[in-house]
């Protein structure tokens, strides 16, 4: 069945004991760039093959993940005390609604997790609209996608 967007979060991962992490709402995202990147294909045709055979390589990226989110000077202090950091982050897709109005991040549609470095910038601005950053994470570890839920 397909799902909303509507309860997306990035989530920042800290280390308890060596088998656990507790998970975080980073700061709440607007836009979120492709969250798995796909795999090299590697070629492994020989000269008696009839057409080209592959098997799956790396996963590749062009750079860093980015997000939008709205500008806020404390989102930007909390991105400027992490870099250089390596961080665990990860986007949980689904949260469950509370009876305040607020979604709580639950995950139950997957958990993209990758560790990486994070940095910000200001987006450029135009007349009468909102200021906005975009947040970058750049991959330095393995990805991995975890659709167990919470």
């Amino acid at each position: 069945m397909p799902t909303s967007t509507y309860g997306t979060f990035l989530m920042q991962g800290t280390a308890g004991s060596e088998s656990t992490v507790t998970w975080n709402e980073f700061i709440p995202i607007k836009t979120t760039g492709d969250l798995m990147p796909s795999r090299d294909q590697l070629e492994v045709t020989s000269l008696e093959d009839n057409a080209r055979k592959y098997i799956p390589g790396i996963r590749t990226t062009d750079g860093a993940i980015e997000f939008t989110a709205n500008y806020e000077i404390d989102y930007v202090k909390k991105i400027e005390a992490l870099e250089g950091k390596l961080t665990l982050f990860a986007v949980w897709l689904g949260g469950t609604e509370q009876a305040d109005g607020t979604c709580k991040p639950t995950g139950e549609y997957g958990k993209y997790i990758s560790e990486g470095y994070v940095s910000d910038s200001v987006s450029g601005a135009e007349v009468n609209s909102v200021r906005e950053l975009t947040v970058s994470v750049m991959p330095a570890g393995k990805y991995y996608r975890d659709t167990t839920g919470e």
